[in-house]
């Protein structure tokens, strides 16, 4: 694929008592397809890059990125909706193909000064991370890409027939990397943790599964939230920071 960096802004915003240095860039990666990245943090060890069906300033995501940024975190936003057109809803962030996805990623790794890369996606949003984690040209040894946090995931392909077992997306079990599966305590979706962490083990990840106290699936994309998943999104990034320590323990 094409790729050209076309534009690049830098600003910073004060976020949480903090001056944050925020990069605006536009790469070119087909003729018609331009991909906006939000960089969000100073250059740091460690960075994620966070797939979301949201975009804009007040977003969970951004604020949480944010907060983290003062802790030693850089954070990668891609647009990958604009590009084709689309409004930012769950299923809409399904169908950005795969190579798009994965040239983004390896864009990002060719050019950060990370020496570890995770990638976040909650809810629908984890479909474009196993897609990019399915991807051969990201399984190459030494990599900085060091695996994927998914937040109460869901990555069916279709809706599951009562009392059938749940069938995913064909990228499901093709990762490689160590992934880490955080499901909501209050959501039925955790009884189906061991069949999930089963298929996306299946081509040699090593996965870890666990549960979020007291909320829902996809608690903090919801609008209408209960007092602890309020709570819970106000935490996120704590959740987050706890989180990629663990992942970065998981050793393939």
């Amino acid at each position: 694929m094409l790729l050209l960096l076309t534009s690049t802004s830098f600003f910073q915003v004060l976020a949480d008592n903090h001056i944050t240095l925020e990069i605006d860039e536009d790469i070119e990666i087909d003729e018609d397809i331009e991909i906006d990245i939000l960089t969000i943090g100073e250059p740091s060890p460690r960075s994620i890059i966070w797939f979301a069906c949201n975009q804009g300033d007040e977003t969970a995501e951004v604020i949480t990125a944010r907060k983290l940024a003062s802790q030693g975190y850089q954070f990668y936003f891609p647009d990958m909706l604009s590009a084709h057109f689309l409004s930012p809803t769950p299923s809409n962030i399904a169908r950005v193909p795969t190579a798009e996805i994965s040239t983004v990623i390896q864009h990002i790794l060719n050019t950060t000064k990370s020496e570890k890369v995770y990638l976040i996606g909650g809810a629908r949003a984890a479909v474009p991370v196993l897609k990019g984690l399915s991807d051969k040209k990201l399984k190459t040894p030494g990599s900085k890409l060091n695996g994927a946090l998914l937040i109460t995931p869901r990555i069916n392909s279709k809706t599951p027939e009562p009392g059938a077992e749940p069938i995913y997306i064909s990228e499901a079990g093709l990762s490689t990397h160590p992934i880490l599966v955080l499901e909501g305590e209050r959501t039925p979706n955790r009884w189906g943790l061991p069949h999930l962490v089963n298929i996306l083990s299946k081509s040699g990840s090593i996965v870890q599964s666990g549960l979020i106290k007291g909320v829902r699936g996809f608690f903090y994309l919801r609008t209408e939230k209960t007092p602890e998943e309020d709570e819970m999104t106000r935490n996120l990034d704590q959740l987050i920071d706890s989180n990629i320590k663990k992942l970065e323990n998981i050793k393939p």
